[in-house]
């Protein structure tokens, strides 16, 4: 059995094992500024007493920081606002696991810890790699961290118990339904066997061209013209500053670059050459038949361009110095005289390489050589404000996106097409849209074929059309055997599990490219047979489905419980606030407390101005526009209003 002190102590890459759902949280929550880095803002200036209040009791900002970090860890993926309106059911739950006394004990983090371990095989070797440097708080949050979480987890089951439970009947009518297995027949027609019978000339198209223009207009492009600063530039520079660290410093980079080598800070006060040589002689299979330059070339890119903790590599930082020296001057110069050459003007006397864009339309979905702007980003710029500049924070995360300054190089008009630019363009879609026409015509004749209860195999052989056999497919997803058209797959799947076993579909018309007004195909289908699963198949999967049903189910019940409990105890802070020369009054309802309210409650506010004063504006988020004296707010969050007045002269300018 693990002993705890030995695990803070000595072994804390242990915690590691069952650490991954909260690895964001470790990497970046013991920084400075980590609250506002993880959650995009910080609340340094709210007042106790405005983070809502569960079961009549105001939550301290203690409380609501704690909260924040486990919605955090929970909901991270679904992005930061998701994240903020989570808070609110994690308050709640820490609530209910006081009032349920559900209390989990280090003790139980620990044992929990031991299963992971048990089951965890080589696993652990790789956790010991990424948390041997974990500090004795880290440890101390996490385990703070898993009495939570599994305490809701005791929650969970406590809510679940009920509404949650499925029955094996059940799940075993469900799992049949889903795995059952169907064959079908289908005629299957395209526009594309019609392309041939069309007929063009000048005169048609020119008719298609005039309706359509706008459909060939060329929209506005643009170019950027732009200078990165690559960390491998700047490795001499590193170098230098690699030379000046601590001895401490140094080891922790060391660490760092070759975490499994035991004895890579004995070379604290080694060159980068002697330490190029010390490690190809630990990493034999990776420098076996290179020549000594191109070790050291490769070891000191390592050293100097890899980061410790959240603290970016040596290079990366002069990389980073670099370009801000140059976007600095580049701001001097275009600020001088704005023009859209200014950038390679400055780049030329620094000589440093420009290169551009090729054209690009707001369509497009990155930039070219620049992706992480956006063509939005692009589309904003222009004469008068060409210059924009990027990196990565100065973070270990940041290394394989250099720092870029970009400038606004060139803007070409959009324009309209002339026929004869467009004509192969116009042709393409002409016969395609005549295509299409004589395939509703041949639509139609199905369509009638199906009214005289003709069988498929008749309605094939009198248009010359052939039957093509589907599957076994299922229901619930996957590639249909026999289809050649992919794209059609849950098109088909969705008129087949609708048939009685016999019966053919009504025609059904599908779009194979991203304009869905076109029906490109068409067809009709046959269930021709249905397979229940095998008894072999459901006695391997069945019990897994079980499982995985009862689960959903009462995860499903938990959220629906937990959603009616928040509504019942947390309250949002709604502070109303009156500015000088004036009074607010607000409008509550019965058992409405002075400054809390339910999500979604609508608050009618009333400004009213003092003697020689008017109202002037709402500061804060109200429905009936900012200059509206009698207003409301829908309370979707904790917020401040503030009314605000002026002197009765000054409102009258």
């Amino acid at each position: 059995m693990l002993d705890f002190q030995k695990i803070r102590n000595k072994q804390k890459w242990l915690f590691g094992l069952i650490a991954i759902p909260v690895i964001f949280g470790f990497v970046i929550l013991f920084t400075p500024d980590a609250e506002n880095w993880l959650f995009g803002r910080g609340d340094s200036g709210m007042e106790e007493g405005a983070y809502g209040q569960v079961d009549g009791v105001p939550v301290t900002r203690e409380q609501w920081l704690n909260a924040r970090e486990l919605a955090g860890q929970t909901y991270a993926r679904f992005g930061d606002s998701y994240v903020e309106d989570k808070i609110p059911d994690v308050l709640v739950e820490m609530k209910l696991l006081e009032k349920y006394s559900i209390n989990v004990s280090q003790a139980d983090v620990i044992n929990m810890l031991n299963d992971q371990i048990a089951a965890a095989g080589e696993m652990g070797k790789q956790m010991h790699t990424n948390f041997s440097n974990l500090k004795r708080r880290d440890s101390e949050t996490f385990i703070r961290r898993q009495q939570h979480f599994m305490g809701v987890g005791q929650l969970r089951r406590l809510a679940g118990v009920g509404s949650g439970l499925i029955s094996e009947k059940e799940a075993a009518i469900q799992y049949r339904k889903d795995n059952e297995q169907y064959e079908a027949e289908a005629i299957f027609i395209s526009h594309t066997n019609y392309l041939p019978l069309v007929q063009i000339d000048d005169a048609k198209l020119q008719a298609y061209y005039t309706n359509s223009i706008s459909k060939y207009r060329l929209s506005e492009s643009r170019q950027l013209s732009y200078v990165t600063f690559p960390p491998t530039n700047y490795l001499d520079q590193a170098a230098v500053k690699y030379y000046a660290l601590s001895p401490e410093e140094k080891k922790a980079l060391l660490q760092s670059c070759w975490p499994t080598d035991t004895a890579i800070t004995n070379q604290v006060e080694a060159t980068i050459a002697d330490l190029a040589k010390h490690v190809a002689t630990v990493q034999t299979n990776e420098f076996e038949g290179m020549a000594p330059e191109a070790v050291q070339a490769q070891v000191q890119e390592k050293l100097l361009t890899t980061g410790v903790g959240l603290k970016a590599g040596l290079a990366v930082v002069e990389a980073y110095n670099a370009g801000e020296d140059f976007q600095h001057a580049l701001r001097q110069t275009y600020d001088a005289k704005p023009g859209l050459d200014t950038l390679d003007q400055v780049a030329l006397l620094q000589n440093l390489e420009v290169r551009t864009t090729p054209p690009m339309r707001r369509d497009l979905p990155f930039v070219p050589g620049l992706q992480r702007m956006t063509p939005a980003q692009v589309f904003a710029l222009s004469v008068t404000n060409a210059l924009v500049s990027g990196a990565s924070s100065l973070s270990s995360a940041g290394n394989a996106d250099p720092y870029f300054v970009a400038s606004l190089k060139k803007i070409t008009p959009a324009r309209d097409r002339s026929f004869a630019e467009a004509k192969p363009l116009v042709t393409e879609d002409y016969k395609k849209a005549e295509s299409i026409k004589l395939l509703e015509e041949a639509g139609e004749k199905l369509k009638q074929a199906l009214k005289d209860e003709k069988s498929l195999a008749d309605i094939a052989k009198e248009n010359n059309f052939s039957v093509v056999k589907l599957g076994p497919f299922g229901s619930t997803g996957g590639a249909i055997e026999g289809l050649d058209t992919p794209i059609l797959a849950e098109d088909i799947r969705a008129q087949v599990v609708n048939l009685e076993v016999g019966a053919t579909s009504e025609l059904n018309t599908s779009s194979t490219d991203n304009d869905v007004t076109d029906h490109e195909m068409a067809f009709l289908v046959k269930l021709s047979a249905k397979q229940a699963v095998s008894q072999e198949t459901y006695d391997k999967e069945f019990s897994d489905h079980l499982k995985q049903a009862r689960s959903r189910a009462s995860s499903s019940a938990y959220t629906a419980w937990l959603d009616a409990k928040t509504k019942e105890l947390y309250r949002y802070s709604l502070s109303v606030q009156a500015g000088e020369g004036g009074t607010v009054t607000v409008n509550k309802k019965p058992g409405d407390s002075m400054n809390y309210f339910e999500s979604l409650e609508i608050v009618e506010l009333a400004a009213k101005p003092a003697p020689g004063f008017v109202f002037k504006e709402w500061d804060g988020l109200v429905r009936q526009g900012k200059t509206n004296g009698t207003n409301s707010v829908l309370v979707i969050n904790n917020t401040t209003i503030t009314a605000v007045f002026a002197p009765a002269s000054e409102g009258a300018k």
